[in-house]
């Protein structure tokens, strides 16, 4: 995990010392903000692709992101808009909207904090307007062939996604996706 993580902080620190992040003096301090500098890839784990098709939700990139189909899964990609290299963050816009019916959670604005090893995202829909909560726990991948790092699902977000879909699908700790964040790539 310790190589994961020191991978996805030389990601970071590449993009401050090519200039994303600005002049050596900024990039100690850096703080970047709506300025799209790449983009982190999101893939759906096969099985919880499979789960959501079942299921009958239909999800639809919001906000500029953009989705679609990937190793017989989805991917979708989110624009990163800064980072902050003293709390190793990166920043994004755009999201992915889940729907089945009347029933729809929207997820946006992710924030990566590796220190937390955390994802954070802004969450309203069905469940009402939450606010930014964590969505994700950064884990080693083991699926490297979909991302740099597993993504698996928080308490908050397994419950939110339970209470909005009626189902009882979603557990903590369950391997949601994968993310490799993509800085000097073009959206």
């Amino acid at each position: 995990m310790k190589k994961t993580i020191l991978a996805l902080l030389a990601l970071v620190l590449t993009a401050g010392m090519t200039g994303l992040v600005g002049s050596p003096a900024e990039a100690a301090t850096a703080k970047r903000s709506n300025t799209k500098t790449g983009y982190t890839q999101v893939v759906v784990a096969p099985a919880v692709n499979d789960l959501i098709g079942s299921a009958g939700i239909t999800p639809a990139p919001v906000q500029g992101a953009k989705a679609g189909a990937f190793k017989g899964t989805l991917a979708a990609k989110f624009p990163i808009t800064g980072y902050s290299l003293r709390g190793i963050r990166i920043k994004h816009s755009g999201g992915l909207n889940l729907s089945a019916g009347a029933s729809t959670i929207t997820v946006s604005n992710f924030n990566i904090d590796l220190a937390r090893l955390r994802v954070s995202g802004n969450v309203n829909g069905t469940v009402g307007n939450v606010g930014r909560v964590d969505l994700f726990k950064v884990r080693a991948s083991d699926r490297r062939d979909l991302g740099l790092v597993k993504l698996t699902l928080t308490k908050t977000a397994a419950d939110a996604l339970n209470a909005t879909f009626g189902v009882n699908a979603f557990a903590e700790n369950a391997t949601f996706g994968y993310a490799t964040p993509k800085p000097l790539s073009r959206f």
